[in-house]
């Protein structure tokens, strides 16, 4: 899994980050898919789904993608205004 971007939104009235992060699989390169979840304030990451074309492809993350995914987010997300208020949060 190779990540392409990374869009992130805060919803105030939800009190959550949202998450978009843009991937590409070694056996489709030519395929972009998106990753979207969100991520509630101090909380923990729930409901990950991967979107292809605007619909859930249904697929199980493997744990060591779960964990470079919000790698890859957390990384993001610390160079950006919500980096503070996202302290603690991203536990699985």
């Amino acid at each position: 899994m190779e990540f392409d971007y990374c869009e992130m939104d805060w919803n105030e009235e939800q009190h959550v980050l949202q998450v978009n992060v843009g991937c590409r699989f070694a056996d489709e390169p030519e395929e972009l898919y998106v990753i979207v979840f969100d991520i509630p304030e101090k909380g923990s990451v729930k409901n990950m789904h991967l979107m292809f074309n605007g619909m859930d492809c249904r697929y199980a993350f493997k744990e060591a993608e779960t964990a470079a995914i919000l790698h890859y987010v957390q990384e993001a997300v610390a160079s950006t205004e919500y980096a503070e208020r996202m302290r603690g949060a991203f536990l699985i």
